[in-house]
């Protein structure tokens, strides 16, 4: 075989992988906005641990104080929040104040907030956020990966 065709071969080889990987495994989810400060900030790279991979290896379910990927139910962009609520549990926020209603989130449901409530749009205006839409969740221990001064960082 040539030198020629072998870079092609590697190329052909490794991109089923890569896309592979990417969709099942980890990724690599960017920060968008402010929503997630002073936990994350604008153009953190995070470590996105993806929603196939952790159901079958880590056995891990989602709850409260976990932060998640997950695609919006207003227009399907990716968003990137902390899980204030769990199934079951009764939401005592909406639309930022206290509510005298009982509120419950839920079966396979979600309620969502950003860290900044005072800068992000989330389950108060949008609602539960179903347990299908959920990309995947940013590891606690290692998920700053980019800028390299916030390693390590509690999330």
């Amino acid at each position: 075989m040539s030198l020629r065709k072998r870079p092609s071969i590697a190329i052909v080889t490794a991109l089923p992988i890569l896309f592979f990987f990417t969709t099942n495994v980890m990724a690599v989810g960017i920060i968008e906005g402010e929503s997630m400060a002073p936990t994350l900030h604008n153009k953190d790279r995070v470590l996105l641990i993806k929603t196939p991979f952790r159901e079958i290896f880590f056995k891990r379910n989602l709850g409260p104080g976990d932060v998640v990927f997950f695609k919006s139910p207003q227009d399907n962009t990716v968003c990137c929040k902390r899980i204030k609520y769990e199934q079951h549990q009764t939401v005592d926020i909406l639309a930022g104040k206290d509510i005298d209603e009982i509120h419950v989130v839920p079966k396979n449901h979600y309620f969502m907030v950003g860290d900044n409530l005072n800068n992000s749009i989330d389950s108060r205006k949008y609602g539960y956020v179903p347990n299908g839409l959920i990309v995947g969740y940013v590891n606690k221990t290692a998920g700053i990966i980019w800028p390299p001064n916030r390693w390590f960082h509690k999330i």
